[in-house]
Parts: structure tokens; C-alpha cells; sequence
């Protein structure tokens, strides 16, 4: 069976089977991370396989995390944009991500950018806080990136932003 196949539709069922065929083949890990390049939706599919196979076995994606950082950066596909930042926020150190710079940048791009899904910039959010969070004087720089973002019209961008806030110990900014 290919992993192709296993990834015949976007089903939380199909994704969990996938995550454990990859737990019985540690192996196929690399290969299904490769996936996560190829057209919307197989590369989606492989994306959330990837995160929720991370949620269990951090340490495999180690050996591969300038792959991820770098498809990141490349990708288009917002489901795997979601993934990676996901896994990003809440499994890599924050120093052991390869071309850190560019990805607070790509962040701060997604962020501004209208185009972008309200998940994809959430995420982004949360992985500028945890930037801030190690590395401080990154805290002035979300405070005028904040200043310059108007999210009152999306409340769950605004919460976030409030929680990120709150967890920088930076005073909320009240829009006029």
C-alpha cells in the first residue's frame, strides 16, 4: 500500500490510519513529510498526518526540520501553512528552527496579508509570541506590528492577539 493511497480523502479517520501506518513504519516518516510538497490536497493531508504523528513522536521530526522550516517558507497550500506552524508552535524549541528570521518574517507577512486564512494568521500569531517570548526585545516590534494591524473585524484575531499580549506582559492597545 502507498502512502498516496492512504490518503484517499481529508477525514480525521483517514488521517489517524495514515499516522498509524507511520507508527508501524517509522521509517516512511521522510517519505510522507516529501508529500507535504505535492499539490493541494495530498500535500494538506500529508501535513496533518505529519502533526498529529508529531504529537506522539516529536523526536522523528528533528532530523527533518529544515525540510519543514524550508517548506513552510515555499508552501501555498494552507493546509500544510496550518500544520507546520501548529507543530512549529508547540513542539520545536524555538532556537533549533532553521532560518528563524524568515520565518518571524513570513509570519508577519501572513499576518498583514488579508489573503491569508483566519487560522493561518492566528497561527502566526502565536508563533510571533512564542519568538518574543525568546528572544524580548522582539516585544517592541509586535507592539508597533500591532499599532499597524487593524483585527477588530476579526474577534478571534483580536483575542489572540490580546492573549499574546497578556503573556508578553505588554499593555493592550485600545483602537480609535
Amino acid at each position: 500500500m502507498s502512502l498516496e493511497s492512504l490518503l484517499y480523502d481529508s477525514s480525521r479517520k483517514a488521517v489517524e490510519n495514515a499516522a498509524m501506518a507511520l507508527e508501524d513504519n517509522p521509517e516512511l516518516f521522510g517519505d510522507m513529510l516529501g508529500l507535504c510538497s505535492r499539490p493541494y490536497p495530498l500535500a494538506m493531508r500529508a501535513a496533518r498526518v505529519i502533526q498529529l504523528f508529531c504529537d506522539k513522536y516529536t523526536d522523528a521530526l528533528f532530523s527533518y526540520l529544515d525540510f519543514l522550516t524550508d517548506e513552510l517558507l515555499r508552501t501555498r497550500v494552507d493546509g500544510v501553512k496550518r500544520s507546520f506552524l501548529k507543530i512549529m508552535i508547540d513542539k520545536i524549541d524555538i532556537n533549533k528552527i532553521h532560518n528563524s528570521g524568515l520565518v518571524f518574517n513570513q509570519c508577519l507577512d501572513w499576518l498583514f496579508s488579508d489573503k491569508e486564512t483566519i487560522a493561518v494568521r492566528a497561527y502566526s500569531i502565536d508563533l510571533l509570541e512564542k519568538f518574543a517570548k525568546n528572544e524580548p526585545d522582539l516585544r517592541n516590534e509586535l507592539i508597533i506590528v500591532f499599532e499597524n494591524v487593524p483585527l477588530e473585524d476579526y474577534p478571534s484575531l483580536e483575542k489572540r492577539r490580546s492573549r499574546c499580549f497578556k503573556s508578553l506582559n505588554i499593555k493592550d492597545i485600545t483602537y480609535k
